[in-house]
């Protein structure tokens, strides 16, 4: 049974391993766009008021994880939206997702932002699913940069899904 949780210090060496595996086995080319000094000390790094960083748990194994950084008191960034391959296709993505905006919902945000490139088009089709509009692309040689953006205030893009 699949849970979704707030990060523990505890979590960080597993969430750790299973981003750079992640990382080192599908974007091996691309991993200078994401800096992972945030992960070297999760419980700090997202630890501010308006931060948080899930995880979610297959028995006792993380097997996805999602995290919130403060922007300003309006915008929240999305990130570290990774799911493990075992586990995909199976709405684990959207559920973090959700988790997270129900989180910057409660907290106040206006907005959440997601930055990524055009290769993690898994995270990207999950993000649209739940209603992430896409603002900005932004080609760098081989590869696009692309910003999404998603209303919880306004309600112009909340997505049922």
């Amino acid at each position: 049974m699949m849970s979704i949780r707030r990060c523990l210090p505890e979590d960080g060496t597993p969430v750790k391993e299973l981003i750079s595996q992640i990382m080192n086995a599908e974007f091996s080319d691309s991993q200078s766009a994401y800096p992972t000094g945030d992960l070297e000390n999760i419980p700090h790094s997202y630890g501010g008021f308006g931060e948080a960083f899930f995880v979610a748990i297959n028995g006792n194994k993380i097997i996805g994880t999602v995290g919130i950084k403060k922007e300003d008191e309006r915008v929240a960034l999305l990130r570290r939206l990774f799911v493990a391959t075992p586990y995909r296709r199976q709405q684990i993505g959207l559920k973090l997702i959700e988790h997270a905006l129900q989180f910057c919902d409660e907290v106040g945000y206006d907005e959440v932002i997601f930055k990524t490139t055009s290769q993690m088009e898994g995270a990207i089709k999950a993000c649209q699913k739940k209603g992430f509009v896409q603002r900005a692309k932004i080609k760098l040689r081989e590869v696009e940069l692309m910003k999404f953006a998603f209303f919880i205030r306004n309600g112009m893009n909340r997505s049922k899904n």
